[in-house]
């Protein structure tokens, strides 16, 4: 018994350390999305997805972002860090390229903007999308987007809290300033 768990140790030990280090570590950028809780109607919010270099020389990367059908992205090389060499928006599809190669524990960011459509129906929305990418001259190798990928659709922003806070101190100082002067006068 002891003979063969310790085969199978060895066995193990020599797959691992036979396995090229790309493919060993490639199954790990880990993207992930994070979106606001909740949006209006007509609102345009961030969504940023942020993932770490798996292995050292990762090049190639390709990340593929979805927003609801009909939602609108907006998209910058300058948005992402370090810089996207390209990007794509198309409809409600966010694409980004980045070349590389990138060191083991980079992290890369990429973020875009969407736009809920004014007629958008109240109720939860997904997102969906996927990374790829190589490593070194292995790969490709594909990771769905994980983190947030479901936000609410409310009603509408309509005049805030902060708003009529606003408007209340406005109209305060006006009648405050007209009793002042009033007051000067007689």
């Amino acid at each position: 018994m002891r003979l063969l768990s310790l085969s199978i140790v060895t066995l193990a030990v020599a797959a691992i350390a036979l396995m090229p280090l790309g493919i060993v570590l490639a199954q790990e950028a880990n993207p992930s999305r994070i979106l606001p809780e909740a949006v209006h109607k007509g609102e345009t919010f961030d969504v940023t997805v942020t993932f770490a270099s798996p292995a050292d020389k990762m090049n190639g990367i390709g990340l593929t972002d979805l927003a609801p059908d009909g939602w609108e992205v907006t998209l910058d090389e300058a948005w992402c860090t370090p810089n996207a060499e390209f990007v794509k928006a198309t409809g409600n599809t966010a694409e980004f390229l980045w070349y590389g190669p990138f060191e083991n524990g980079m992290t890369l960011t990429a973020l875009y903007k969407v736009t809920v459509p004014d007629d958008a129906e109240l109720g939860m929305y997904a997102f969906d999308g996927f990374l790829e990418y190589y490593a070194g001259a292995e790969g490709p190798f594909v990771e769905n987007t994980t983190g947030s990928s479901q936000l609410q659709v409310g009603a509408g922003s309509g005049i805030g809290v902060w708003w009529i806070v606003g408007i209340v101190v406005a109209i305060a100082v006006i009648v405050a300033a007209v009793l002042l002067v009033r007051r000067r006068r007689t």
